[in-house]
This record gives C-alpha cells, structure tokens and sequence, in this order.
C-alpha cells in the first residue's frame, strides 16, 4: 500500500499538486465479517437491548435487540487513514443475511430490523444505513436478506481502522437462533500530507 501512495504522488505532482502531497483512491474495498451468531431469545434473558431511539420507536408489547459487528479496513487501509490529512469512507453496498439455524424455524415474529452506523462516542449521532419492515401480506420468512446502496460519507465514523456497524431486531414472541452473513463494499479516497508526516513542511 505504501508504494500505491508513492505512485499516486508521482501522479499528484505530475498533474500541479504540490510536492509530497498525494490523493489514493480505492475504488472497491469488499469486507465480509465472519458469520455471526445471534442465541434464541428463549436463551437466558438477553440485556443488550436497542437503545432508545425516536426515528426508531418500538412498539408497546414488543422487544428490541441489538448487535454490534466492526468491519476491520484492514492493515493497509489503517496505515493509509494514520496518515492521511483527510480522508473520504462512503459505504457503496451493505448486505446482511439473516438465516435460521433450524430449517423448521422461520424469522415470522421479527416485525423490522435496522442497520445502522455507530458514532465513535456519545457525541456522534448513529446513522441508518437500512431497514427491513415484515410484509404481513406474505408468508412467515426463513430468512431476511437487508441490503443498501450508500453516499453517505462514513469517514468520521471511522476509529483505529475499524468502523462499526451495529443491527436492531424488533420481534413481537421470541425469535429462534440465527446466524447473520454481513458483507460490505466500501469507497476510501485517502489525502496524504507526507510533508506534514516527515515534518519537512
């Protein structure tokens, strides 16, 4: 990756861009985080319910939980985004599978599931990235695929390398073990300062 960003600052010189300054720019970085899986709610009682949202109500009778999945950019990306001045993420594709353990079971009590986002702290608002609402017109579902197409520019959302992605279930009876397949597709347009880096500029 380093010689990437040597060669787009042979580039970025090339076209005016002032020296030890350079833009790299990843088109396509496809992420798959290993399957996930999410216990019956007949399991022990679980506590990680969703947090109080008003874009997202639960209703009364109903329960919520959530799960948090961080997405690694990588060694590469990390070393990329440590030394940039700025940087651009946008998530272009979110797909996530959610599949019942047990053929027999079905996903029919889930009434939505949203995907969102999570800020780096407290002061950083989650972004909705997707939503799932049951189709009471349909059969019961053995499986709930949520799939998005993004510009949102997720480049604050960014911590360490890593970006969090965090999904809410809301079920009126409990809801069986399932397992969750989470792939996403992201965009990285990285400035890099070298100047500023070797503290020559």
């Amino acid at each position: 990756m380093r010689t990437l960003a040597l060669a787009a600052l042979l580039l970025a010189t090339a076209c005016g861009k002032p020296l030890l300054y350079a833009e790299v720019e990843i088109p396509s970085a496809v992420i798959q985080v290993p399957q996930q899986t999410f216990p019956s709610t007949l399991s022990p009682i679980p506590t990680d319910f969703c947090t109080a949202d008003p874009a997202f109500p639960t209703d009364p009778g109903n329960t919520c939980l959530q799960k948090s999945i961080e997405y690694d950019l990588g060694a590469d990306f990390r070393d990329l985004v440590e030394d940039a001045a700025s940087f651009e993420l946008r998530l272009t594709e979110l797909s996530i599978a959610l599949s019942a353990t047990n053929l027999l079971d079905d996903f029919g009590s889930v009434k939505r599931v949203r995907i969102v986002a999570e800020g780096r702290d407290a002061t950083q608002p989650s972004i909705e990235l997707a939503r799932y609402v049951r189709n009471d017109a349909l059969p019961p579902a053995r499986s709930i695929t949520v799939g998005t197409r993004s510009s949102v520019n997720l480049g604050t959302y960014v911590l360490g390398g890593f970006i969090k992605i965090r999904s809410e279930l809301e079920f009126e009876q409990d809801i069986p073990e399932f397992t969750a397949d989470v792939t996403g597709d992201f965009y990285l347009k990285v400035t890099v300062d070298w100047g500023k880096q070797l503290g020559v500029l």
